[in-house]
């Protein structure tokens, strides 16, 4: 009995040093934050759960410091660096959050720390290398912010500001773009693969190399965009009532297959030559002469699986 009294009591110690760090997470260094508002220069300082709201930060140091929920609504960053800034945290591998808390025995506390930072001026700022994951930026300006190789996968960037923000390589899987101003903005390379950008403004911008595989583009304005070699398969590009303005835009060896473009608007200045097709992408009226300059891909059906499957029906 005492051996089993000892070994709960171990396991318990062991739970509770664990929570110990959640909580450190949220907990600020109040010398730290001192420090950040008087002269601006915090690197790697303990700013987690620190109310930052309104405060001017701009210019400041931030890089690798730990602002996991922080609340930087409205804040004026401008200029800041926070390259590989801790902005969200979570420890929740236990029980997958089913109890709130862990089991006995788990070292996970079930928690899941972010800044809000929805509103905050970055303009020009650096946040190079950043996980930014699941934050909700939302009206937040980022023009001419250097984003390069970050992770925004799932954020919320609703009527953000991106204005020639260097995107370069970064992951923007499944983020919200809706109404977000993205012109100019550089994407090479970057994922955006099941992003929501309806109503974007994407002129000029640059999605060279870009993956916009099942995106949806719904009412985006994509005039004189580079799209060279974009993946735009199985996007959404045609709606009921709105559609995607491609006029000027540059789809030169892009992947179009499987996608509706009935509806897309276009010009003379649209570059299609040797952009790639398949049987399931759908062409607006009178598109036979320009679907000439084009790569017909064969739809590709993997023969194995589809075997199986007629062994199934019978």
């Amino acid at each position: 009995m005492k051996i089993k009294i000892l070994i709960v009591s171990a396991l318990l110690l062991t739970f509770l040093s664990s929570c110990k760090d959640c909580q450190a997470k949220k907990t600020s260094n109040p010398a730290h934050v001192k420090q950040l508002l008087a002269i601006k220069k915090c690197p790697k300082c303990d700013l987690g759960g620190a109310d930052l709201t309104n405060a001017d930060l701009a210019g400041a140091d931030l890089r690798e410091a730990e602002l996991s929920n922080a609340k930087l609504d409205r804040a004026n960053l401008q200029g800041a660096d926070l390259t590989k800034a801790e902005l969200r945290w979570r420890d929740d591998v236990g029980d997958k959050g089913k109890m709130g808390i862990s089991e006995i025995g788990d070292d996970y506390c079930n928690v899941n720390y972010e800044a809000s930072l929805k509103r905050a001026n970055l303009k020009g700022a650096k946040l190079i290398q950043t996980d930014l994951s699941g934050l909700d930026l939302s009206e937040a300006n980022l023009s001419d912010a250097d984003l390069t190789n970050a992770k925004l996968n799932s954020a919320k960037l609703n009527k953000v500001n991106l204005e020639e923000a260097n995107l370069n390589s970064a992951s923007l899987e499944s983020a919200e773009l809706y109404d977000t101003n993205l012109k100019k903005a550089n994407l090479q390379g970057a994922n955006l693969s099941f992003s929501r950008l309806g109503d974007a403004n994407l002129k000029e911008a640059n999605l060279i190399n870009t993956n916009l595989d099942h995106s949806s583009l719904l009412g985006a304005n994509l005039q004189e965009t580079q799209l060279i070699n974009a993946n735009l398969q199985g996007a959404q590009l045609s709606g009921y009532l709105i559609d995607t303005n491609l006029s000027g835009a540059n789809l030169s060896s892009a992947s179009l297959t499987s996608l509706n473009l009935q509806k897309v608007i276009y010009d003379s200045h649209t570059n299609w030559r040797r952009a790639s097709y398949n049987e399931l992408t759908q062409f607006p009226n009178r598109f036979n002469s320009l679907k000439k300059q084009m790569e017909f891909e064969k739809l590709f059906i993997d023969k194995v699986n589809l075997k199986e499957k007629n062994q199934v029906k019978h």
